[in-house]
Formats: C-alpha cells, sequence, structure tokens
C-alpha cells in the first residue's frame, strides 16, 4: 500500500470543524490549516510542508490543544536549543504555565502537558524508556529539513524510529521536493498512513532583484520566471560611464549586438564564474556602497531587512561600516537603550564592559544588529527581540538565522552568494536560498517580500548562476543515517529494537526495504524453494543407471570451474596481439564454444569466420578487410561463428518467426541435415581453441550493401538472414545459443544465396569433422600457452601461468567423467543447469531478505568486533560494564571518554585540569592556538599528551577492524586542545574579559564550549557513578560547579 495520503481531498470533503474546538482562532484559517486540524482531531499523522510564513504553526498548537484537552501530553522537538527557548515563550504567551522545557542543563515545568526539548533530549529518554513516553499523544517535529544535518540528522531518524506506534507524529518544515517519498517512509515505519499537506503558494510572494547602480532591477517574481530585461539592465547600470557612451553610440549606428552591455565588453562574459576574488561580480563592497545601500532600503520603506553574510568577521566589519548611520527614531532608540540596560542588568558589571557587550549595545540603539555563532547567546536573544519588536532594522547576520530563528522581515539582501561549506567556496544551492530568501515578507504586514542581491562589482553574477539559483528546486530530504558506538551500544541493551531492525528501518535503507516488499520476494522464495524441490525429485527420477546424480552434478559443477579459468585466459588471449590472441582466433579456426547460462549444449563446436580485429561495432558487418568502425577495442569485439547446433535441435515455427527481427546478426540455417546458427560469441564463451584450421573465403559470406539499398530496408526472399531469429528469448526457449549474447548488430546482405550455401556445407563438414573427433577425445587442442607466444616472448605473468595449469587439469578431470560422453548429457545437463540457476536464485533472495543485505550490516559487525576486543560486550552481545559507561556518553566521542575512565587519567586531577582536559573533546573549530604552554600544570600537559595516545590507538584498532579510518587524523579530528588554557583559567575564578585576552577565538564559541563542556561533566559524573569511582563522582561536580557562572551561564530572556 502507499503510505502517504496525497494530494489532500478538497476541503468541503471534511466534516466542519467540532462545536468544541480544542482551541479556536480570531481568524479563519487557511484551507491546508483547516486540512490538517480535520487530519489531528482524528488522530492521524501529517507532513505540513508549507512556506515560509506560511502559518505551520497552528498545526502544532492545535495539537497541544489536543493533548491539553485529551489529558496527555504533546512533546515539540526543535534542532537547536536557541529555537527551543523561543518556542518556549511563544507557547507560554498561547497557553499559560501549561508549557514546560527540558535541556541538558534545565527544567522547567516537566509535569506540563506541552513539554519543548532538542531531538537529542527525546532520544535519550527513548533509550532510557522514560515514564514519561507513556503519556504522549503527539510528537511535533519542527524545522524537519533539519534531518540533512550531517552530523545531527541521524538523531532524528532514531527518534522517528523509536517512537512507540500509539504516539501520533506531525512533521512541520518548508517545501520539499520529496515530501511524499518522505512520508512514506515514515508510514512504513510507523505502519500508519502519514497525510502530506502541501501549500502551492507563499502567502506574501517574493520579488528578486539585484542591486546595481543604486536602483533594483527586477529578475523574477513569484512563478513568473526569470526575467532578462531585469537581467541586462543592471548589467548595463554596472558599466563605466564611458562603456555605456560606446554601447549607445553603437546601438546608434545599428551595430546590432556590437552595441549591447555584453558586445561593448566581450570580456565579461569570459571571466571566471567560480567567484574568485578577481571576479567582477565577487565584489564585497565598501563603507560608501553599503551606507548608499542602507539608506536606499530606509528611503524605500524595505525595513526591517535581513543581511546575509556568510562570514563571521564579514557580518561585523559591515555593521562597523554603518557607525555614522542612526536608523531610529529618539522613541525607538530610547526603548531600545532601556531594553539593553535590563539585559545587562543580569551580568556583573566586568561582564556588561566586554567590548562585545558595549559595541553591541551602542548598534542596536542606532537600529543595527549583528547575528552569529561567535556572539555571546545572551547578546544574540537581545538582538533577536528587538529585531521583532521592529527597534534593529537592519540585522547582518550568518545563515544560522534563517535555518534556527523565526523572524520574518520586510526585505533579505544577500552580500554575496558563495559561501565556504567546510570543504570549498560554491555557490548557494536553490535550497539554501530558499530558506534564506523565505524570510523576506511578514504575513498580514506586506503585500511583497522583497529579495536583492547586491552587486558592487563591474558585472552582475553569471546568468545561468542566477537562473539555477532562483529556480532550481529545493534541498530533498536525505537520510544522514550512521552507526555509532553510543547507539549500537544502547540498542543492544534494550529489547524493543535490534541494531539490524534500526537499520532497517532507517530512511538510507528505505528504497531498498521498499522494493523488496513490493517485488513479494518471500513469496518468490517460497516458490523457488517448492521449485528447486521438485526439479531435484525430477532429476532422480529422470538419472538412469549409466549416469548418476552425483556422477553429472560433479561434472557440472567442474565445468563451471572451467569456464570460470577459461574466461580468464580468453580475455588474455584476446589482448594480444590486437584480439587475435597471437593468431590462434583468427578466420578458420575450429574452436568448441559453450552457452554458459542457457538449458542448452554443454559444448559445441564452430568455425570462426570473423575475429575480433575485424569485427565492426557499428553499423553493418563489413567484410573480412573492413575498418575498425567507431575504434572500439578488440576486447569488446565478439567472434562471429559458424556453430553446429545439436541433433535433437528443433527449428522454431513460422509463428515464432513472426517476432523475429530482421538484419540482426543471429541466423540459423541447416545443411546436411543438421542446423547450423551464425553468431556472434564473445570471446570469453570460448572453452577450448583446437589446433585445427582451414582456409575459407569468409567475404563470400558478407558483402558490403549499398548505402541505397539499405535505406530502402530491401528483404527479399532470397535474403537467408531475413529469417533472423529473436534476439531475447527466455530461459526455456528452444533455441539453446540465445546465450550468446548478440550485441544488436545489423547484418548486411549476403552476396548470393548460392556461395553463402556452399560455404555453409563446407564449413559444417569441417565441424561434423571436428563434432566426431571430440567424441573420441582425438580433437587436437591447442595448448592455450601458445595462443600467445611471440607475442610476449615468454614474459606472460605468473598468474598466466598458474591458471593455464589449471585449465590443464580441469579439461583432464572433465574428460574422466562418464557423464562426458554419455549420449543423454544435455539432457541432464539441462537440468542441472536449471537447478542451479535456480539454487542461486534462491541464494540471492535469502540475502536479499537477510540482514546481510543491508548496506551499514558490515559496518555494524566491525564496529561490533571492536567492541568484543575492548570488552564493552561480550561474545554473547551482553553489554558490559565499560559498555554501559559509554553508553551516557552523548556530546563527544564515547569511547575516548570510556578509556580515559578506566585508565584513570582523570583520577589525580584537580577538578579546574579536569574540565580543560575534557575541553579538548568539545572544540571542534581551527585554531592556531594548540591550548597547551608550558603555563599549565604538568599533570594537566601529561594527560593531553595521553589523551591522544589513547585516541590514536583507537584510531588504530577500528583501522585494524575494517573500519575506513586513519588513526591521525581520528586524533586530529576528535581532540582539538585550543581552548585548553582558556577553561583551565575560566575554571580557576578568572573573570571572562580576561580569558578572551588568551586566545582569538571569538567570545560566543567560547561560552558554547563551556556550557557543553558542563553537559560532558555530568554524563562523566554518570560515568563515575556506573564504575562505583566516588572520588571521581565528587571531582566532576566540583568542576561543574566551576565553571558554572557568570555570562557563560546567563539565563536565557525567552526562559526568565
Amino acid at each position: 500500500r502507499s503510505w502517504p495520503a496525497t494530494p489532500p481531498p478538497p476541503i468541503r470533503a471534511f466534516p466542519p470543524l467540532a462545536p468544541d474546538p480544542a482551541i479556536s482562532y480570531p481568524f479563519e484559517l487557511d484551507d491546508f490549516q483547516k486540512q490538517a486540524v480535520a487530519r489531528l482531531e482524528r488522530g492521524e499523522c501529517v507532513f505540513v510542508a508549507a512556506h515560509t510564513s506560511a502559518g505551520k504553526t497552528v498545526c502544532a498548537e492545535y495539537a497541544i490543544a489536543l493533548a491539553r484537552k485529551h489529558c496527555t501530553r504533546a512533546i515539540y522537538t526543535s534542532p537547536i536549543k536557541a529555537l527551543s527557548n523561543q518556542k518556549y515563550r511563544d507557547f507560554r504567551d498561547k497557553f499559560g504555565d501549561d508549557v514546560g522545557l527540558i535541556t541538558g542543563d534545565l527544567q522547567i515545568g516537566a509535569d506540563s502537558s506541552c513539554l519543548i526539548m532538542t531531538t537529542e533530549i527525546l532520544r535519550s529518554m527513548l533509550y532510557r524508556g522514560a515514564d514519561l513516553i507513556r503519556d504522549i499523544e503527539w510528537v511535533i517535529f519542527d524545522e524537519v529539513h533539519y534531518i540533512n544535518d550531517s552530523e545531527r540528522g541521524v538523531v532524528w531518524e532514531e527518534v522517528i524510529i523509536m517512537l512507540p506506534d500509539y504516539v501520533n507524529l506531525i512533521f512541520l518544515s518548508a517545501t520539499t521536493p520529496n515530501t511524499i517519498e518522505f512520508s512514506d517512509w515514515i508510514g512504513r515505519t510507523k505502519r500508519k498512513p502519514v497525510h502530506v499537506i502541501r501549500t502551492d503558494y507563499r502567502p506574501v510572494p517574493l520579488s528578486h532583484h539585484l542591486y546595481a547602480g543604486q536602483k533594483l532591477h527586477k529578475v523574477m517574481e513569484g512563478k513568473s520566471g526569470f526575467l532578462e530585461k531585469g537581467y541586462k539592465d543592471a548589467t548595463m547600470a554596472l558599466l563605466p560611464q564611458s562603456l555605456k557612451d560606446q554601447t549607445a553610440a553603437g546601438g546608434k549606428k545599428g551595430s546590432g549586438a556590437k552595441g549591447s552591455a555584453a558586445g561593448a565588453r566581450p570580456a565579461a562574459a569570459q571571466r571566471q564564474v567560480k567567484g574568485g576574488r578577481d571576479s567582477g561580480w565577487q565584489v564585497q563592497g565598501n563603507r560608501q556602497n553599503w551606507t548608499s545601500l542602507v539608506k536606499f532600503l530606509e528611503r524605500e520603506g524595505l525595513v526591517p531587512t535581513v543581511v546575509f553574510s556568510f562570514s563571521k568577521r564579514k557580518c561585523e566589519e559591515i555593521a562597523n561600516m554603518l557607525r555614522t548611520l542612526d536608523l531610529n527614531t529618539a522613541a525607538e532608540r530610547n526603548t531600545a537603550h532601556s531594553f539593553a540596560i535590563q539585559t545587562m542588568a543580569r551580568l556583573s558589571p566586568i561582564d556588561a564592559s566586554l567590548p562585545q557587550v558595549t559595541v553591541t549595545c551602542e548598534m542596536v540603539k542606532r537600529g543595527i544588529g549583528v547575528h552569529h555563532g561567535g556572539l555571546l547567546p545572551i547578546l544574540k536573544e537581545m538582538v533577536e527581540i528587538l529585531f521583532s519588536r521592529g527597534l534593529v532594522k537592519v540585522l547582518f547576520a550568518t545563515e544560522t538565522f534563517a535555518m534556527g530563528v523565526n523572524m520574518p522581515a520586510k526585505a533579505v539582501v544577500f552580500n554575496t552568494i558563495r559561501k565556504h561549506d567546510g570543504t570549498q567556496f560554491r555557490v548557494l544551492e536553490p535550497g539554501e536560498y530558499t530558506q534564506m530568501a523565505g524570510r523576506a515578507g511578514r504575513r498580514g504586514l506586506d503585500k511583497v517580500g522583497t529579495v536583492i542581491l547586491c552587486c558592487f562589482g563591474d558585472e552582475p553574477p553569471p546568468q545561468h548562476i542566477l537562473r539555477n539559483m532562483l529556480t532550481g528546486s529545493g534541498q530533498k530530504l536525505s537520510s544522514q543515517f550512521r552507526l555509532t558506538y553510543n547507539m549500537i551500544l544502547n540498542l543492544l541493551r534494550v529489547e524493543d529494537m535490534s541494531v539490524e531492525g534500526m537499520i532497517k528501518r532507517s530512511f538510507s535503507e528505505f528504497a531498498t526495504q521498499r522494493a523488496l516488499s513490493t517485488n513479494e520476494y518471500p513469496k518468490l522464495l517460497s516458490r523457488g524453494l517448492k521449485t528447486l524441490a521438485k526439479l531435484d525429485e525430477q532429476f532422480e527420477q529422470e538419472a538412469d543407471t549409466r549416469i548418476g546424480a552425483e556422477d553429472i552434478e560433479d561434472y557440472f559443477s567442474t565445468c563451471a570451474k572451467l569456464l570460470s579459468t577459461n574466461s580468464k585466459l580468453l580475455k588474455y588471449i584476446v589482448r594480444s596481439a590486437g584480439g587475435t590472441g597471437g593468431g590462434s582466433l583468427v578466420s578458420g579456426r575450429v574452436v568448441l564454444v559453450t552457452s554458459a547460462r542457457k538449458n542448452g549444449y554443454v559444448r559445441a563446436p564452430a568455425l570462426i569466420v570473423q575475429s575480433p580485429v575485424v569485427s565492426t561495432v557499428t553499423g553493418q558487418v563489413g567484410s573480412s578487410g573492413g575498418s575498425h568502425g567507431s575504434g572500439t577495442s578488440p576486447k569488446d569485439k565478439p567472434l562471429v561463428c559458424y556453430v553446429l547446433l545439436p541433433e535433437s535441435y528443433v527449428h522454431p515455427s513460422e509463428e515464432s518467426r513472426k517476432a523475429e527481427k530482421a538484419g540482426y546478426l543471429n541466423y540459423i540455417g541447416s545443411s546436411q541435415h543438421r542446423h547450423y546458427a551464425i553468431h556472434e560469441v564473445n570471446a570469453e564463451d570460448v572453452l577450448f581453441v583446437s589446433a585445427v584450421k582451414h582456409r575459407i573465403d569468409s567475404k563470400s559470406l558478407f558483402k558490403e550493401t549499398s548505402s541505397s539499398s539499405a535505406s530502402r530496408g530491401s528483404s527479399s526472399l532470397k535474403d537467408p538472414f531475413a529469417r533472423a531469429m529473436p534476439m531475447g528469448r527466455r530461459l526455456g526457449d528452444d533455441d539453446p545459443f540465445a546465450g550468446f549474447n548478440p550485441r544488436g548488430k545489423n547484418v548486411t546482405k549476403a552476396s548470393s544465396e548460392a556461395s553463402q550455401t556452399q560455404l555453409a556445407d563446407k564449413v559444417i563438414s569441417y565441424l561434423m569433422d571436428a563434432e566426431a573427433l571430440e567424441r573420441k577425445s582425438s580433437l587436437a587442442i591447442m595448448d592455450i600457452r601458445d595462443c600467445v607466444k611471440g607475442v610476449h616472448q615468454g614474459n606472460e605473468s605468473l598468474e598466466f601461468r598458474s591458471e593455464c595449469g589449471e585449465m590443464e587439469l580441469l579439461v583432464a578431470d572433465m574428460r574422466r567423467f562418464e557423464a562426458h560422453y554419455h549420449p543423454s548429457l544435455e539432457r541432464h545437463y539441462a537440468t542441472v543447469e536449471r537447478k542451479e540457476t535456480l539454487r542461486a536464485t534462491v541464494k540471492t533472495l535469502r540475502h536479499l531478505l537477510s540482514n546481510e543485505s543491508l548496506q551499514l550490516f558490515p559496518d555494524f559487525l566491525q564496529r561490533k568486533s571492536l567492541l568484543q576486543t575492548l570488552g564493552y560486550v561480550d561474545e554473547n552481545d551482553t553489554v558490559c560494564v565499560k559498555g554501559r559507561v559509554a553508553c551516557e556518553v552523548n556530546t563527544c566521542e564515547e569511547l575516548i571518554v570510556t578509556e580515559m575512565v578506566f585508565e584513570g587519567l582523570l583520577n589525580e586531577l584537580e577538578p579546574a585540569e579536569i574540565v580543560a582536559a575534557l575541553s579538548s573533546l568539545i572544540f571542534q573549530e581551527k585554531s592556531n592556538d594548540d591550548g597547551i604552554d608550558s603555563e599549565l600544570p604538568l599533570s594537566l600537559a601529561e594527560c593531553c599528551g595521553q589523551l591522544k595516545a589513547i585516541a590514536t590507538k583507537l584510531g588504530a584498532m577500528q583501522r585494524d577492524h575494517g573500519l575506513s579510518i586513519d588513526p591521525e587524523e581520528y586524533c586530529d579530528g576528535s581532540l582539538k586542545f585550543g581552548l585548553v588554557h582558556v577553561v583551565y583559567e575560566w575554571a580557576l575564578g578568572v573573570p571572562f574579559s580576561n580569558i578572551c585576552e588568551l586566545t582569538l577565538v571569538q567570545e560566543g564559541s567560547i561560552v558554547r564550549c563551556i556550557t557543553r563542556l558542563d553537559e560532558l561533566c555530568r554524563e562523566v559524573r554518570n560515568c563515575a557513578r556506573v564504575v562505583g569511582n566516588p572520588t571521581l563522582y565528587r571531582k566532576m561536580e566540583a568542576a561543574s560547579t566551576a565553571i558554572k557562572r557568570d555570562i557563560v551561564f546567563a539565563s536565557s530572556l525567552y526562559v526568565t
């Protein structure tokens, strides 16, 4: 069945809302909101994919109201803590005190019917089996596109998979191309339909402009498509005056294209489009440019505005250029100043005098703000609140503002359309651009949202780049699922879910699992096993006393090995001497061929009429002296052979010929009461190369057809190729050589029926003689090593010589079997081949239906093997004490922390030294400081060195267990010591302003590291409890207390 239900029925198909709705609104809901509410009233899951500012929050609010009405609970999950805090304030304003917030270090109203938390917190609750889970009716996943996050997206999949089936799910997201696929995965995972509800339009349409020459040039509006006129006007506006005059003059003279902007500056079209610093469209703008732009925005009534710049440094640099501008009125300035004073009152006088604090407070009074990860959290919240109140008119922000803060603006400005993604600089993807541009336009306030791309250089971005970015499809929801040691250990401890089950239910495995269920592979497997049993029974009944079942099966096995070895050797031969195998595979050579994948003949004599070196690949088959066609290498070209068919061969009926494709190289004829075929034969299907070679005139078989006759498609009754066999016969057809894989080449007309018949009579005589000799084992077989003699001058590889020896043994072994000479060999061999083919199919089906087919199953086995080696789990997959300790660690590399605890690295350290050492596991930014200097205590420096040794050892062990991990890279990626000295001083009580002077790392990054470090301290404290180490337990509590102070842990403005 199809789990996503879409498109939704018209709203009139829904019954009117209940007379006693869970919550009422003072405005009429949009259709998509009504559809979602109706589904929620029925207790159904929904995926709401709506444009930014469309009103998705209504769906979340209604679910919360339903939970309150039903005396159950609703969980609202957000991707980041900042958004959790903001939603806590919003929902408190809506529902009063019945709203709680749970973070790593804070719990407010944990008994409330609505709880707000990050996805990581909910995952921890699920693994612990918290009592809270039993009361949940709804879980709301906001900003679902965050599942694409490479680091944390896996957490979303874990939670969705592990939530009990009785929990109803609500997914809120911007529009994405694959909502149906994602909803199908959720539906199949939870075994319940997910109703997809989408909006087709933005409530506030967007208008996209290029800012050039201090004017806006519209390049797209709504869904109108790209407007070339606006792009050309912008290009003209950026031209120097001299070029404008030249262009105008050229236009008057009627110079056509040469008088256009593009013609006047041909070099512009040829500039590099990668966006290097020397690209004209990548000029960042100076003080004059930005002052003019901001004044333009204010004059045109386009504030509040968010200016996106993809660098923390650039955000502050541009904001500092506007020190002389004041965008607020006197009243607004006083209000902003008062709010800033209230905010700073939460800080100590020393912290309130920090440079970043004073600069930010001075900016917001003038209506200018910055927002990026390097800003102190309390300052970010202050800027957000002032922006939402209209007191910050122009906000310079990084991309995180669009992802984590729900605050629309009247206009959005892009300083640049290039960003560094951690690996390289690149142009924004359409989905990234849409996410940020979507912040433009406030519902109920603006008729249109204005999006502006700055052009401060001498040309706009290349047109094809703009087109793709503005009109391209959004970013798909994609799986970032991966296995972690913490996940494996937690799943080994719970009863309701296995690691294999988690992998199987992941979004990454969804396509495979859906195909398995769609194709009914379990039923096919059952049917295949029954058929295989019948074939075994039939074979036993057919076997007579002269050829036993065991003999023919052993013979088949030997033939299979021979074919495998022969294939390797023949490939080697074909690649020798331009494809003729040192003169062995040439016209007139008698060979024995096979059809390895059909139920026909084991071996058949054949005569080569064209060798690979003269066989064309495209067009019609030419004469032996023809050209090489497209120049394809000989190894890709087949042989053209006369093949003597078995005496039992039955020519197909006229009815069968109606579907034949005339003109293809697959001819069946008869001569001397025997049928023969003219086939293309792959070189690896040649069993033996005999020592017999005949002189034949292959030119009499093929003659180049004139283009006129070919174009007319003439096909007379005299043309023997007009009766060519169908190309694609299935298993069980009469033609045993359909498996020779004809390539679909066009076949030329025979020069004359008489010449072809004479050649056929002669060839069939040769082949019948060879058949008779082969039956007596008297056919002289050419030593395969002679096939390449003279080509490599005795310098064949050792592998080739080894395969030759293996070939000789297999040939001798094959001829010792009684079945080799049995008259009914073909019939029995065909039965065995059908059995083996079916057995291989059954094996494949079993593999597909087993855990071994899972993409991450080998990774799981390798990781589990390492855990067993380290003593985290035993041979019965029971989690040991070390494994239980590792389960407590979620913030960083769990193996390193566990090994630290068990090796006693922290036992002799002081609390300040412990948090300083642990900071290396939390801090992940690049820094020029190594953090370990001579002023640090020797014990702390030694601990850092031991940490490196542990990480390198663990990296080497993972590599030795088959994981693609470089020990040095693992160590460098897991440990960064850039803030060790900073954290150490902070834990000793040094003021924040002083520790900021020890490093170039920005204040916000320091705070983020220390707050996450507090979470790690609690986790290590729990590790100490598990192993029974009270001394370490007390030290970790003291360490946590030492860092929890002042501005680093200032309370959120949204919470208090």
